[in-house]
């Protein structure tokens, strides 16, 4: 644990500045209040793999060589925290790794699932895909409003010039 937290503090402050934009959106409040995510550890979740899907989705496509490893310095963070927060929840230091494992893998399916229909613009076949993932087939009318949300994010993401992402700035849209 020293050693991972001394390493740590060697490292460029950028991806953690960027990981700290992305978290600091995924608790906005009104996704929990308004968009229909529950206010509990899996949904917190969630909403944070959600966003770290779209940050990851905005540095893919970008041409800039320092794209790629940027966005791995922040999926390790992302990961870190994933660490710290089941540690935090008092996960045994034996359990921790297979949590973390199966929170990841999920990470990715979401990938898998969500990249192909936001690449379409095909919002009712996100809005379903949506729902199926965090809302169990319900609450159709926050799955229309989280993948239009999606989509807008997405567009502003992509609107951000890489030189201000690689300074660790980071804008979201609002998701109301």
């Amino acid at each position: 644990m020293i050693l991972r937290f001394l390493a740590r503090s060697r490292q460029d402050p950028v991806p953690q500045q960027l990981y700290g934009a992305v978290v600091t959106q995924a608790r906005n409040p009104v996704f929990y209040l308004r968009r229909g995510f529950p206010d509990s550890v899996t949904g917190r979740f969630d909403v944070l793999a959600l966003h770290m899907f779209l940050f990851s989705r905005r540095l893919s496509s970008e041409e800039d060589p320092r794209a790629a490893g940027l966005s791995q310095e922040v999926f390790d963070a992302f990961t870190d925290g994933i660490d710290d927060a089941l540690r935090a929840l008092g996960i045994g230091d034996t359990s921790v790794p297979k949590r973390k494992q199966a929170m990841v893998r999920g990470f990715y399916a979401q990938i898998e699932e969500f990249a192909p229909l936001m690449a379409k613009g095909d919002t009712s076949a996100l809005g379903e895909a949506v729902s199926r993932r965090f809302f169990e087939g319900a609450n159709q009318d926050e799955s229309a409003a989280i993948s239009a949300y999606m989509l807008e994010a997405a567009d502003a993401l992509a609107a951000q010039e890489f030189s201000a992402i690689g300074n660790g700035l980071l804008t979201w849209p609002q998701p109301d």
